[in-house]
């Protein structure tokens, strides 16, 4: 039953295009090594399993990922790679949908970004923060007595684009 569950949520699970996919997972890895970290069989499993997905996914659907493709993985080990990743900057927490998305775009590192979430499948979509939203959230932030060192917008959204699959 297990199993099945597992195959019925990776069919339904829309999938960023292979290339795309192959491209994060190499520049994961670098800028992981580039930090200091090894790279360990679980570390490539969490990267795997974010690098295809176009859905932020929770802790528990990545266990459950890498599980039903072969690997073997505690749920702790994910949370505390996720806790890594997010650390270098190679992944997003998305709150709307307490879920884990991959930083793909360059220059962004987790610490600048914009994400929109569809409400009705819940693909996300990461944008480039314009530099005119940062310099008046910063300014903002200055006027109270704030520094700001990570701007994160959230958007929802009631209308989505066709969703990719293999």
């Amino acid at each position: 039953m297990k199993q099945r569950r597992s195959q019925d949520a990776a069919d339904m699970a829309p999938v960023a295009p292979v290339t795309e996919a192959k491209a994060y997972e190499d520049h994961a890895l670098r800028e992981l090594r580039n930090a200091g970290y090894r790279i360990t069989m679980p570390r490539v499993q969490v990267i795997r399993a974010l690098a295809d997905t176009s859905t932020a996914l929770s802790a528990y659907a990545i266990h459950e990922k890498i599980i039903s493709s072969g690997g073997k993985i505690d749920v702790v080990s994910v949370y505390r790679i996720l806790a890594t990743l997010q650390e270098v900057g190679l992944i997003h927490h998305i709150g709307v949908v307490d879920g884990y998305f991959p930083c793909r775009l360059p220059g962004s590192h987790g610490k600048r970004s914009e994400v929109v979430v569809c409400e009705s499948n819940l693909q996300v979509i990461e944008l480039e923060l314009p530099d005119a939203i940062v310099e008046a959230v910063q300014e903002q932030a200055k006027r109270h007595g704030f520094t700001p060192v990570a701007i994160k917008v959230e958007v929802t959204s009631s209308t989505c684009p066709p969703v990719n699959r293999k």
